[in-house]
């Protein structure tokens, strides 16, 4: 008894874990039959696929109908070579994207097995007609190519099909959820987030949880609508990732992106407050004034991508990593206690204790307005004697800490390191970690008029995958994956001993 109950509880447990899985995510697959040239289907015909990038050979047999399938096959470029008895060879270059499903069926001409035809042109299917998922590949050469203005690969989703951007959908989207975009008509949160395969979501806001390097990305795939049995929780869309790993040749990049407000235009909103301020004489011509000026900001990401072979066909190794550095000023407005008010013989000392040890304006505050006391506002305080006109509150501009434009101020970076081992023919693996460390600074995620409020915000995400894939026959096909997923966030207070009343 006591042993029928913990097989059971171990099969329950993997059911559950095996939710968090997902078949084939990162993988394609190639499939078809081969026939002749009458259209009549080859047997027990040899199928060779090699990989163009890491010299990776998989072999299978057609069957009695003359179908091949080959299944968990890494987004790469192979060559396929058909040989049949008493058929010319026939080779085919092909692409095999993340998540796909590829039909490649020759027609074999007979004649001498020494003879080999091939065929130059990239093949595959211009329309799915495996399966009934909408989707869309971006491919490297995209991801490379398109402008990204914070070389976030994420920003790409917008380039697929059925997808909108989630800052024009009001209360039914939140760009800061799921990938920044609704797909196929739903929230923004209902999007799945995986990374070669491995659920990659915040579960507590729904966003992306862990942001790699974009020249780490080799490329990704948006499923917008009938997903299959591989894909899980998601309402909406996948957003599904591939990083890169190391071929059998070196390739490497080193760069630098920069922005500066210098060449940004000023806002609409600093534009009306600057030209308000020369119409009532706070600021004077030929006079320097800070009132309404343009918002500073300096944004630099710079890094590297490296990769080839350790031992040639055998073992590889990908590395990138990207920096980001942006320093940022704004200018806010706010209304606070007039000082002078505080001073006033009705004011009660508990109202004067309370601004003397938590309410002490920044030094660097510029008064733009002052608002006295009026009728309309007796009563506040307690207050019902005091004449109209004494102080009572005005209005600051201030310099703050935050995105001027180039992005919330921070110093961060971002890391995909990666290798690859062909065991043998039939068994291969690799270990994958990916982490990110980003630190917002003080301003960022709260700010105020007053001194000691203004609060950051830091963040250390790691990622890391190992994956093993061995095949037993040509038709079974084992892939085991562990994925270890820790996301960490906090965000202090600014003083801590100030407390939280004005926070």
């Amino acid at each position: 008894m006591r042993t029928g109950f913990r097989f059971f509880t171990l099969l329950l447990a993997t059911l559950l874990t095996s939710i968090l899985l997902f078949s084939q995510a990162e993988t394609g697959q190639l499939a078809g039959t081969v026939t002749d040239a009458s259209g009549a289907v080859v047997p027990n015909a040899n199928v060779t696929i090699k990989s163009v990038g890491t010299g990776a050979i998989r072999t299978v047999k057609t069957s009695s109908s003359g179908y091949y399938v080959v299944t968990n096959l890494r987004p790469d470029t192979y060559d396929l070579t058909f040989e049949g008895q008493g058929f010319k060879k026939s080779t085919e270059r092909v692409v095999v994207n993340v998540g796909s499903k590829a039909e490649v069926s020759p027609k074999l001409s007979v004649g001498s097995s020494n003879t080999i035809v091939e065929v130059t042109a990239e093949s595959g299917p211009a329309v799915n007609v495996d399966n009934q998922t909408l989707s869309q590949v971006v491919t490297a050469q995209q991801i490379a190519e398109l402008p990204t203005l914070t070389r976030n690969a994420y920003d790409l989703v917008g380039t697929a099909g059925n997808v909108s951007n989630s800052e024009k959908q009001g209360a039914n989207g939140d760009s800061s959820r799921g990938a920044g975009y609704n797909i196929n008509g739903q929230r923004s949160a209902s999007t799945d987030i995986l990374l070669d395969g491995g659920e990659n979501v915040d579960l507590y806001t729904a966003t992306v949880g862990q942001n790699v390097p974009l020249d780490s990305v080799q490329e990704f795939k948006v499923v917008t609508s009938a997903f299959t049995a591989e894909y899980g929780r998601a309402g909406g869309g996948v957003v599904n990732v591939a990083t890169k790993s190391g071929t059998n040749a070196f390739h490497g990049t080193v760069y630098e992106f920069n922005r500066l407000s210098a060449l940004a235009s000023n806002t609409y909103e600093h534009n009306a407050i600057r030209s308000d301020a020369f119409k009532t004489g706070a600021c004077v011509s030929g006079q320097h004034c800070s009132l309404g000026q343009k918002d500073r900001f300096t944004r630099n990401q710079f890094g590297y991508s490296f990769g080839g072979p350790v031992i040639k066909n055998k073992v590889f190794f990908f590395s990138s990593t990207e920096y980001t550095r942006v320093r940022g000023s704004i200018s806010e407005l706010a209304t606070v206690v007039d000082p002078a008010f505080l001073t006033l013989p009705g004011v009660s000392a508990a109202t004067k204790s309370f601004f003397s040890a938590y309410g002490k304006l920044k030094s660097n505050n510029i008064v733009t307005k002052k608002i006295p006391w009026g009728t309309d506002v007796s009563g506040t305080f307690g207050l019902a004697a005091l004449p109209t006109g004494s102080p009572f509150l005005q209005v600051v501009q201030f310099p703050l800490t935050a995105d001027g434009g180039g992005g919330n101020p921070q110093n961060s970076w971002s890391t995909v390191n990666r290798i690859d081992f062909n065991l043998t023919d039939k068994t291969s693996l690799y270990f994958r970690y990916a982490g990110e460390r980003r630190n917002n600074f003080n301003g960022v995620t709260t700010f105020s008029p007053y001194a000691g409020y203004d609060t950051g915000e830091t963040f250390f995400n790691n990622n890391v995958m190992f994956n093993l894939t061995h095949i037993f026959a040509p038709s079974i096909v084992s892939q085991s994956k562990v994925v270890y997923n820790r996301l960490r966030d906090d965000q202090p207070l600014g003083t801590p001993s100030i407390g939280p009343t004005l926070y």
